[in-house]
Parts: C-alpha cells; sequence; structure tokens
C-alpha cells in the first residue's frame, strides 16, 4: 500500500526546494553568461537531501547521514536508515511503583525538545519520559517489576548533532565488538580571535 501523505509531503518539499533554489540557478546562469568560473551548489542538509540528490548539478550535505537519529527517521522516512548513535543508560532506582530512573540527563542527551521527543529505547519502547534535570531521566514505565536497577538501556536520540557534541569520544561497534573510538571534534571546538 502507497503511503500517499509521505508522497504528498515529498512533493511539497521538492515545490519549497524548487522555489527557494530559482534565484541561485538564476545568479549561477548569469555568472556563466559573464565566463566566470561555475560555482559549486552545496544544498540538502538531512532533511531535504532525497530531494537534493534528484536535482543536476548540486552537492548534496546530509550531516546526519552518517550518525542517523530517531527525529529524522520520523521526518525522512523514505530514507531506509538505521540508527548510529545509541546511548547506553542504566537504570539506577525505582522511586516508587511504575517509575524508573535513568542516568540519561540534559548532560547526556539533548534536552531542546520536549520531553517526549529526546530518546527512544529500543529493549524499552513503551517508556514514557516524565522528568528530566542535568543527571536523571523518570521514565513510566508498564513492566516495572520486570525491570531492576543496574539494567541497560538502550537509547535512540531524537536529535543526535546536539547529543553527540555532550561526549568527547564515541565508541564504534561493528559485528558486537568495540572496534575503535572516535573524537568528537564538535566537542573540542574554540573560537580563536
Amino acid at each position: 500500500m502507497t503511503d500517499i501523505s509521505g508522497i504528498h509531503h515529498r512533493l511539497k518539499g521538492r515545490s519549497k526546494a524548487t522555489k527557494v533554489l530559482k534565484p541561485i540557478y538564476t545568479l549561477l546562469e548569469k555568472i556563466k553568461e559573464a565566463g566566470l568560473p561555475t560555482l559549486e551548489v552545496i544544498t540538502g542538509g538531512s532533511p531535504s537531501f532525497t530531494s537534493a540528490a534528484q536535482r543536476n548539478n548540486v552537492f548534496c550535505s546530509p550531516g546526519t547521514a552518517l550518525l542517523w537519529d530517531w527525529g529524522y527517521s520520523m521526518l525522512v522516512p523514505e530514507v531506509d536508515a538505521l540508527p548510529a548513535a545509541i546511548l547506553v543508560t542504566r537504570i539506577i532506582s525505582k522511586p516508587e511503583a511504575g517509575l524508573i530512573t535513568t542516568d540519561l540527563g540534559h548532560k547526556s542527551v539533548a534536552s531542546e525538545n520536549v520531553i517526549s521527543k529526546r530518546v527512544k529505547f529500543l529493549n524499552l519502547p513503551e517508556a514514557e519520559p516524565v522528568s528530566q534535570s542535568e543527571e536523571h531521566l523518570v521514565l513510566k514505565v508498564n513492566n516495572w517489576d520486570d525491570l531492576h536497577v543496574g539494567d541497560v538501556l538502550y537509547g535512540m536520540p531524537f536529535h543526535v548533532c546536539p547529543t553527540v557534541a555532550l561526549y568527547d569520544e564515541a565508541n564504534v561497534i561493528r559485528d558486537n565488538e568495540k572496534t575503535e573510538i572516535w573524537n568528537v571534534i564538535a566537542r573540542k571546538r574554540k573560537i580563536t580571535v
């Protein structure tokens, strides 16, 4: 069955992109007519690269393609990408029936979105975030009796870009083995004047 709403969303997005790019193509034509060197057009960030990739003479720039997140999985469902950035957290307490506390606070996962769109747990998908502090994330769960302090949860961030910048390093896992460590350069940026 074809997802009509998805097709409509993509066509609407492509139409908007065409409108935005029209002045750029006009400028490129003027540059060409003036005999100046051809410029490269870089467009198509993560939410729009599927549309941009269908255009001629453009270079796409989908930054989140390397560390796909839950948000883009919802925004661009036609890109059947697997999540590539997973946060490991533990249950640190069970403060009352139906609630668990993890160590996944603001310092561990991007918190710019509403609390329901910060992290989705792969091994506890029904968990509902109810509060978050700097150090902790409290979740409402249905299977409270089956969960224990120390249990590991795997969370897919809704927005990986600000999340990854919270860490100095990323552990690369291939075939269930840690194979290397990547330095997170975004974490170590500094401005010099």
